[in-house]
């Protein structure tokens, strides 16, 4: 009898208390969620505009800071700039036509091969130039 009364309204009580804990994570979330939103509508020169993973930590990223237009290559422990684009150079997911950022950074790398080895051998050359 007793023994197992206790037992039931001991586990109602940890239902009880498992839900309330559930809620006020939710609402927690919410709240920090809703800040950051807030401070991320302030107006901010950084904008970050696409990634592209090399390896497990080591990615190429496309940052806007201000009017320019920066590839950095981000490794776990460095950030190197790669490159600064200009704004015509840039296909944005409105007005995109098919070029990727791993094209963009393909040209890029192609202009520079004149001058010195490409920094990017593995992107292929799908061109049908003659050399």
């Amino acid at each position: 009898g007793l023994s197992t009364t206790e037992s039931v309204l001991k586990l109602i009580g940890l239902l009880f208390l498992f839900v309330l804990i559930i809620i006020a994570c939710y609402f927690t979330t919410r709240f920090v969620a809703g800040r950051q939103l807030g401070q991320r509508a302030k107006i901010s020169n950084f904008k970050a505009m696409d990634v592209f993973r090399i390896s497990q930590n080591k990615y190429l990223q496309l940052m806007k800071i201000g009017r320019k237009y920066i590839v950095l290559a981000v490794c776990k422990d460095t950030i190197t700039v790669i490159a600064e684009l200009d704004e015509e150079d840039i296909v944005s997911s409105e007005s995109a036509t098919g070029t990727s950022f791993k094209d963009i950074l393909h040209k890029m790398s192609k202009n520079k091969e004149d001058s010195a080895p490409s920094k990017f051998p593995d992107f292929k050359n799908t061109d049908d130039r003659q050399d």
